[in-house]
């Protein structure tokens, strides 16, 4: 039992705290890459004003992206943020997040105002970016569906030949998996505790965990039928795990 679990875990094994109260994860080190450049373009030609030109007045050479400076902001608060170049292959690089997330119906859009107007985006890429702001100061974010000009498809290429070193430079690599409708979130971080707990000892806290759950000769999964030491709410773990961004 403890490996089966284990083996549903290791997706998120970096994952180093689920904040209740919206499903959000930080993560320190990437676990995966996942983008989706697509639908965007389309929608974007009925904002305000056509996004297109704020990219060109902001072009990417070789090893820079585009970056949100997110304005303080609570609850309703329309999302404000502005937008700027950095390089990641100058030293130093300038500090960011990213923000990880299922990119949902490509049809479904939000506001924000970017540049002081207001724009449609994806509905999910609003929502994150509403999560993860901070309510007392800015936060610089990076985000695909906004940072990358999703019109261009020589810009989406390059940016997604560059992702790896995107995630790996970032000061933390926020995952979104939702809001906690279901308030889920609190039981889940218990759950992974009390998984954590047991793990610690059956892997000499965590150094050996892959020859304790794998075959070194085969590579294939070990399973035990060793009940776990605490009563693991299984419910929430099933609610975290069903979340799209681990599909």
């Amino acid at each position: 039992m403890l490996t089966h679990v284990t083996s549903r875990f290791l997706s998120s094994y970096n994952a180093l705290s689920l904040l209740h109260g919206g499903m959000r994860v930080c993560k320190v080190a990437p676990v995966r890459v996942q983008t989706e450049i697509t639908g965007w373009a389309t929608m974007s030609t009925r904002a305000t004003f056509r996004p297109r030109s704020l990219y060109r007045a902001i072009p990417l050479s070789h090893g820079e992206i585009r970056v949100l400076e997110v304005a303080p902001g609570d609850g309703d608060d329309i999302v404000k943020c502005r937008m700027k170049r950095i390089s990641l292959v100058n030293s130093p690089v300038p500090k960011y997040e990213t923000i990880s997330y299922c990119w949902g119906p490509p049809r479904d859009s939000s506001t924000i105002k970017l540049e002081g107007r207001q724009i449609r985006v994806p509905a999910s890429s609003e929502a994150a970016v509403r999560r993860m702001r901070l309510n007392d100061r800015p936060r610089v974010l990076w985000i695909d569906a906004i940072c990358i000009d999703q019109s261009s498809t020589t810009e989406r290429s390059a940016q997604v030949a560059f992702m790896a070193t995107v995630y790996s430079t970032a000061k933390h690599n926020l995952i979104y998996l939702g809001e906690d409708d279901d308030d889920m979130a609190e039981r889940a971080v218990k759950a992974l505790g009390d998984v954590m707990d047991d793990m610690r000892p059956a892997t000499a806290d965590f150094t050996l965990i892959w020859e304790t759950i794998r075959n070194e000769n085969s590579g294939t999964f070990l399973y035990s039928d060793e009940p776990f030491s605490a009563s693991v709410d299984f419910e929430a773990l099933e609610a975290l795990f069903s979340h799209h961004w681990f599909r």
